[in-house]
């Protein structure tokens, strides 16, 4: 069992294998993994920071995505209209087939028809 008494010689001896194994204080080695640590974080804050910037400033996948969505809300009301002039155009196309007096009217119309025993009149306005 050791003694609880130590000499002056043995606590030096200890304190020097002590210093001889650390070079540094602890205190030193804990402000230098702080200071690694801090460089870290900025680092990773500025990567952050600059890919952030890249995806909302710069040409990439959102200004493109809405783009995109433009083009397709513009494309939509083109599709609109030209589905209106479609049905407009299918309606006079059944009404041409179905009767005889869409094709009169119509000759009338861009045509000037007049039949047997009509009376033609123009009015011209002054």
């Amino acid at each position: 069992m050791p003694d609880a008494t130590l000499s002056p010689i043995s606590a030096n001896a200890r304190s020097e294998r002590r210093s001889a194994r650390n070079t540094t204080p602890p205190t030193a080695v804990a402000r230098r993994a702080g200071v690694g640590a801090w460089v870290v974080v900025v680092a990773l804050l500025l990567l952050i920071g600059y890919l952030q910037a890249e995806l909302w400033a710069s040409d990439g996948p959102i200004r493109q995505a809405q783009e995109l969505r433009d083009a397709i809300e513009k494309q939509r009301d083109v599709n609109n209209a030209l589905q209106a002039r479609n049905d407009a155009l299918e309606a006079e196309v059944i009404d041409l087939k179905s009767g005889l007096a869409a094709i009169e009217e119509r000759a009338r119309s861009e045509l000037g028809l007049i039949r047997h025993g009509e009376v033609f009149y123009q009015v011209v306005r002054p």
